[in-house]
């Protein structure tokens, strides 16, 4: 896949990795204890609700408003906020994310991001898992953009589920959460008990 282009099979899957995401930070802001939301609203008055409040999560709200699926409420004017509101139904956001893909990340950063959140975000309810040869997906709820992955050969849909085949993103995610938190692994790289 060229950065300067996708075909038509990456950019469905862009679109359903985007539109997942964008379920995700809506799921977050959605669920803001009583007393953050009420605080939230008189920060921000005017602001369409829910707000999304990134914490953790700077690549989900960095690439949902690269998409113009996220608008910030407060940007710094270094690239960066840390609120904002959804500029789009998010049921809406796979057609936002794919005419706005050249201004978004790449598909690969883009999947990178979904490995990421998944993996640390309702990965039970989801199903979903970033071991290599282990089905996931079995429930359904990330069928849409595991079917479209599929189609573009970074999963395969078996009996049991879905596979990893294209193992590069996943271990690259690993990677980077072994090495922003040492201790939830153990010295020869298995994940600690």
């Amino acid at each position: 896949m060229s950065r300067d282009r996708m075909n038509d099979l990456e950019l469905r899957a862009y679109g359903e990795i985007a539109r997942a995401l964008a379920m995700v930070a809506f799921s977050i802001a959605d669920g803001e204890p009583a007393t953050e939301a009420t605080s939230l609203a008189s920060h921000f008055p005017n602001a369409p609700r829910p707000i999304f409040r990134q914490s953790v999560f700077k690549y989900l709200g960095r690439d949902l408003w690269r998409l113009r699926i996220l608008q910030p409420l407060d940007d710094t004017g270094k690239n960066y906020a840390y609120h904002f509101t959804f500029a789009c139904d998010v049921k809406e956001a796979d057609r936002v994310a794919q005419q706005n893909w050249e201004h978004g990340p790449s598909l690969l950063e883009l999947l990178e991001t979904f490995i990421f959140h998944f993996e640390n975000y309702g990965k039970e309810w989801h199903d979903f898992s970033s071991e290599i040869y282990v089905p996931f997906g079995r429930n359904g709820r990330l069928a849409p953009v595991l079917d479209a992955l599929a189609s573009i050969s970074y999963v395969e849909k078996t009996a049991e589920g879905y596979v990893w085949l294209d193992v590069e993103p996943v271990m690259r995610v690993l990677e980077s959460l072994r090495s922003a938190y040492p201790t939830l692994w153990a010295s020869d790289g298995e994940h600690s008990p």
